[in-house]
């Protein structure tokens, strides 16, 4: 008797084993990274003051003026301070001004500064401006690939990959994998990011973005502990990589449930950043803690940041679920999303609208946009979960439960909190 007991206790503790997920994170790791430093942008400022110099020495030439803007760019990328992408457009346009030779490159340069402040036509027409320079064509037409696909044109932006003759390249793999995203081919997308990074590894900068971007990648196939490491290895060649931090606090919480931890790397990125969405991301652990008073006055603190005029559109996804969901603004909503998908008509965009009327009790129009622009032109896990929840809320339960459960897959990705609205919804 005494042995079947025993036999029943190991059994009762491997399954509790199994159900238990492995912790990813480990302190150890990274807690030497994570201590009070000069900012990213620390090493660009000397750079900064010694372009600052030879244009007031020089006004009239126009490199001053591009690698200073070049400068302001880099750093607003580093830090986030909204002010450097501004004075970055300002030196460019002035060094247009003054150049008397191709401008392909400075136009291309005020198209990816327009892709950043999410300006995507604006971003597509000096694209286009740079394609009739004609200096460096496949570098312009990248830059156009990247405005396409924010605008939803996809057709054209597939056309520019398949002109291509070198599809080996950097910046070909870069672009095709974000297609093969788009397409919901996860699996090709991260092989051929893996690829591009194999391209870049010895470049610094350049293996940071891909590295980090691999990150994403993985932990959205459910590669906890190779997303974990991708993270790692980009914060240890550069401790101010905030994409990564956030990457890091992210596992912390969505997926070891340290909450603690993932509230002491968010706070440090508070600090020494200026990322917005960092408060967004508190305030979803705050929620998931209970503390909602403080989760409220972190999401309306993002929302009075973020609606600054200066942040053009850049987090304009957010505002507008804050508006519907949290903030009792679900006419402003409705109002800020149409604006958005008249601006990017995507799937995503399509998608917000309809979650925007469904949160406003306009369930037969959430539907009417859902089912004409959403479904089944998006695998993304939070516009599967939307489609659930409006196809259930209109009766329509067995296509909304197919739905959710699709979403389901991707609960790492969604969160605890999005999680137990799915298995909420599934309940119902």
């Amino acid at each position: 008797m005494k042995s079947i007991l025993i036999l029943i206790f190991t059994c009762l503790v491997m399954v509790s084993c199994q159900q238990q997920p492995k912790t990813v994170a480990q302190k150890s790791d990274y807690n030497n990274l994570l201590i009070p430093t000069e900012t990213a942008s620390s090493d660009l400022n000397e750079d900064i003051e010694f372009w600052q110099e030879r244009l007031l020495n020089s006004p009239k030439n126009y490199m001053n003026y591009s690698q200073l803007a070049g400068l302001y760019s880099k750093r607003f990328r580093a830090d986030g301070f909204i002010d450097d992408i501004h004075t970055s457009d300002s030196l460019f346009l002035a060094s247009l001004a003054l150049n008397p030779f191709n401008k392909a490159a400075t136009f291309r340069s005020l198209s990816a500064n327009a892709v950043t402040k999410h300006e995507f036509e604006q971003a597509k027409s000096y694209a286009l401006k740079a394609l009739a320079e004609g200096e460096d064509k496949a570098a312009s037409y990248y830059i156009l690939f990247d405005a396409l696909m924010e605008l939803g044109e996809f057709e054209s932006a597939e056309g520019i990959l398949n002109i291509q003759k070198s599809k080996n390249s950097f910046d070909y793999l870069t672009r095709a994998s974000k297609f093969a995203d788009h397409q919901g081919d996860l699996d090709l997308a991260i092989a051929l990011m893996e690829q591009a990074y194999d391209r870049v590894k010895f470049d610094k900068s350049t293996m940071g973005w891909s590295v980090s971007n691999l990150g994403d990648m993985y932990g959205h196939a459910g590669r906890i502990e190779d997303s974990y490491q991708a993270y790692l290895k980009v914060l240890e060649a550069d401790p101010q990589h905030w994409h990564s931090w956030k990457g890091m606090a992210w596992i912390n919480f969505a997926h070891d449930k340290n909450i603690s931890e993932a509230k002491r790397i968010l706070r440090h990125i508070e600090k020494l950043g200026n990322d917005p969405q960092v408060k967004l991301m508190l305030a979803e652990i705050a929620d998931y803690e209970g503390l909602g008073s403080e989760s409220l006055q972190l999401k309306q603190a993002f929302f009075e940041q973020a609606s600054s005029p200066k942040y053009m559109g850049m987090h304009n996804k957010y505002l507008i679920l804050l508006a519907a969901e949290d903030l009792s603004m679900k006419a402003q909503a409705i109002e800020d999303a149409e604006r958005e998908q008249e601006k990017r008509p995507t799937p995503q965009m399509y998608d917000l609208l309809a979650w925007a009327y469904l949160q406003n009790g306009d369930m037969e129009k959430a539907l009417k946009v859902a089912s004409l622009f959403v479904e089944g032109q998006s695998s993304e896990p939070e516009v599967l979960y939307h489609l659930g929840v409006i196809y259930k809320m209109n009766g329509q339960d067995g296509k909304g439960d197919k739905y959710l459960k699709e979403a389901l897959e991707s609960a790492y990705e969604l969160g605890p909190l999005t999680t137990k609205h799915i298995k909420e919804n599934l309940k119902s």
